[in-house]
């Protein structure tokens, strides 16, 4: 039994014909292009090869040229510069490529990054007596300030200036800062407006390098690991420039000159092969973000800068110990959770809404994410502080439940909320958390549909099975990296024999032996399918992506598969 909704995207013909005809594609890989909204050649082949001179020129980024104005001063001046980052992994990697590029122009560059706990998200007054203490007058900010309005006046009152570069969603008026650097201006002329917070301080960045003279390439070169770290850990779409900075970022970062990245490379087990983008999402990100989650982002700051290969090490392994350490409080709250949900009912809502006292602030937001991936409906996780008398809640949504209209619904209980269609957060008093949980339910029992809450799988193509061959596997290479706004295709084969299935050891996997019409004998699986054990002889349609299968040492074509329908001739044999 199908476990999604299956929707099949649609390629013209003759698109895709002459897509193949111009660049010498398959038919399958010319169709999925063009299913995939890549339909002129020029553009097609700008996405199969991306390349650095793609990119837009970053005096376009609204206030870039004042930016570069205010900071090549402090480059002639040798005058100090305090870098206010953010706590995540793209707001560290931004710092870090700061104070990597002021530091190399002769800038007594110093960092500053909030805890989670204490001044929380964005630019704080704190760093007014931080700008003091190191003789700073100007403050630079990176993957935060956007909205910061009263915190840069107080910045001004205090005789500092302020310089954002931010990658959020400004509000209808912005901050009283001497530069407002963010792709999402409603007057920017930038072409492309999702980049990361390290993206776009790469971009400001080398505006300042571009305008002092100094070697563009050069500087690309040295940065585009923390740019590929920042922009795949922040979740960004691996589209347009994204895709450009990540792909050549990942080649840097397999050889990077950095030592900590090296560390944390080797101390993450992945030394010994090509570095992806889901290296970086599932495996370094973790590592860097874990920092933020659990004691001081700084720790992760402090591994990206180090050049003593020692000290590295040490730094690597303290943050491999603080993710595990995040597993398993993210694993005990989950359990907590999932406990509350079955206990209460809550499946019966269209939204789900859990709480307790003390949950970790720094994970709610993961546990948010794992159980509306679980359970397929908006996910609020509520961590209760009865010292305070607040509640802080983070909320993961589904597509079709646009959180920006129900943040607006819910402003008006809330002493702050914020967020993107599908994540966001807020703080309630407790006296009004059960008014603004009512409120929440009825928003998505009158908004969602049962139908909403079935997860819909989007395929690439359907093929016959003879059509997954060695040449469509290598082309598939060039559409890397995946992730986010790109990801791995998926294909749709029917009417496939299966010729025998068993499951692992521990009863979790499905391993099937099956036969597509015209082909060979070939592999599957399917994760976290043991139950699903299907009798010799059935035939089934299959949602797969095709993978290289290196197990036992060697390279063999497996099918991984992501959904499944027994078909109605099957079942009348």
């Amino acid at each position: 039994m199908a476990r999604y909704r299956w929707r099949v995207r649609r390629a013209d013909p003759q698109r895709a014909a002459r897509l193949q005809k111009e660049l010498n594609l398959s038919q399958q890989m010319a169709q999925l292009l063009v299913a995939r909204g890549y339909e002129d050649p020029a553009e097609a082949y700008r996405f199969l090869h991306p390349s650095l001179s793609d990119l837009g020129d970053p005096m376009l980024l609204p206030d870039c040229e004042r930016a570069v104005q205010r900071l090549q001063q402090a480059v002639q001046r040798k005058e100090p510069v305090l870098v206010y980052g953010d706590y995540d992994a793209d707001g560290v990697t931004a710092t870090a490529l700061w104070l990597f590029t002021l530091r190399r122009l002769g800038v007594p560059a110093h960092p500053m990054l909030p805890r989670r706990q204490h001044e929380g998200y964005d630019l704080h007054p704190n760093a007014i007596d931080a700008a003091h203490q190191v003789g700073a007058t100007l403050v630079l900010t990176c993957d935060c300030g956007v909205r910061a309005h009263k915190a840069v006046d107080a910045l001004n009152a205090a005789g500092l200036e302020v310089v954002i570069t931010d990658h959020h969603q400004p509000d209808s008026t912005l901050p009283n800062a001497l530069a407002v650097v963010n792709p999402h201006r409603s007057d920017s002329r930038y072409p492309f407006a999702d980049l990361s917070g390290v993206g776009v301080s790469f971009r400001v960045a080398e505006a300042l390098v571009r305008t002092l003279r100094c070697s563009v390439d050069e500087f690309r070169q040295s940065v585009l690991d923390l740019v590929a770290v920042g922009t795949v850990a922040d979740v960004m779409p691996l589209l347009g420039e994204n895709r450009v900075l990540v792909a050549h970022g990942l080649q840097r970062l397999q050889n990077t000159a950095r030592v900590g990245l090296r560390q944390l490379i080797e101390v993450a087990g992945l030394s010994s092969r090509p570095l992806t983008a889901r290296d970086i999402g599932f495996m370094l990100g973790p590592r860097l973000n874990a920092a933020g989650r659990m004691e001081d982002a700084h720790l992760a700051l402090q591994l990206l800068v180090e050049e003593d290969a020692e000290k590295a090490r040490t730094l690597a392994k303290q943050l491999d110990q603080h993710n595990r350490e995040r597993q398993k409080l993210q694993q005990a709250i989950l359990d907590e959770a999932l406990a509350q949900i079955e206990q209460e009912a809550l499946l019966q809502h269209r939204a789900l809404f859990v709480r307790s006292l003390g949950w970790h602030h720094g994970i709610i937001g993961l546990v948010a994410g794992k159980l509306m991936n679980l359970f397929y409906r908006p996910t609020f996780v509520v961590s209760l502080e009865e010292e305070t008398g607040l509640a802080r809640g983070s909320i993961r949504s589904i597509p079709a439940f646009d959180l920006t209209r129900v943040l607006a619904q819910i402003k008006p209980l809330c002493q702050k909320c914020g967020g993107h269609p599908t994540a966001g957060g807020f703080v309630v008093a407790l006296e009004h958390l059960d008014e603004l949980r009512n409120l929440i339910l009825r928003i998505a029992q009158q908004e969602l549909t049962d139908q909403d809450l079935i997860p819909e799988l989007r395929i690439d193509l359907e093929v016959k099975g003879y059509e997954v061959n060695g040449r469509l596997m290598s082309e598939l290479k060039l559409l890397e990296p995946f992730g986010e706004g790109n990801e791995a295709p998926l294909f749709l084969c029917r009417a496939v024999h299966v010729i025998g299935s068993r499951t692992s050891r521990d009863g979790r996997h499905l391993f099937l032996k099956i036969r597509p019409e015209g082909s060979t004998v070939l592999d599957a699986v399917l994760w976290e399918g043991g139950d699903n054990l299907l009798e010799p002889d059935t035939r089934l349609d299959l949602v797969f992506q095709p993978e290289e299968d290196t197990y036992y040492g060697y390279s063999t074509l497996r099918w991984r598969l992501h959904d499944y329908e027994e078909r109605l001739d099957s079942c009348l044999q």
